[in-house]
């Protein structure tokens, strides 16, 4: 049973097969994001695919239950050379959007250009621009994070800029 959207809570989602690294947050009046919880999502690679889709899915599902965010930001897959690997994190995605919109969570997919523009304010940052940038808006400390989570909270940051903007445009 799913609880009610809160149009607050917002879910950013950094997609894959082997690890998902996702991301709530709660946006206040002025678009500032509290961080509420973040973690990883790890399939084991000596299982099948399909028990590997069906963890991504449970555990997700647990994390919409507990949270009930209206919406999600979710980043979008990137050409890769390797073609089975591509197939592979684009049917996780799939999964992944189905669980969403079984729970009444809107979706919205951003670039990794669009990512690194709203949380560094330059479409060009590296990696290290971008995680230095996360954890000063979110007050992270030093602890490790793994990369796909990283991306999962510049996400939620992404989708809480993008909110704000199209609140101006209104």
């Amino acid at each position: 049973m799913t609880r009610s959207a809160d149009p607050s809570i917002v879910l950013g989602i950094d997609p894959g097969y082997d690890r998902v690294g996702w991301a709530v947050g709660k946006v206040d009046a002025i678009y500032t994001v509290k961080l509420l919880e973040y973690g990883l999502i790890q399939t084991q690679k000596a299982d099948d695919i399909f028990t590997r889709y069906t963890q991504i899915q449970s555990e997700l599902s647990d994390i919409l239950e507990k949270h009930a965010p209206s919406s999600a930001g979710l980043e979008t897959l990137f050409f890769s050379k390797n073609t089975k690997t591509a197939l592979r994190v684009s049917e996780a995605r799939g999964v992944i959007i189905a669980e969403l919109l079984q729970h009444a969570c809107s979706v919205h997919e951003y670039n990794p250009v669009q990512v690194k523009q709203a949380v560094t304010g330059y479409g060009q940052a590296d990696k290290a621009a971008v995680e230095k940038m996360v954890r000063l808006q979110l007050h992270i400390a030093q602890q490790n994070v793994m990369d796909d989570t990283m991306d999962a909270l510049a996400i939620v940051l992404t989708h809480s800029t993008q909110r704000k903007l199209e609140k101006r445009l209104l």
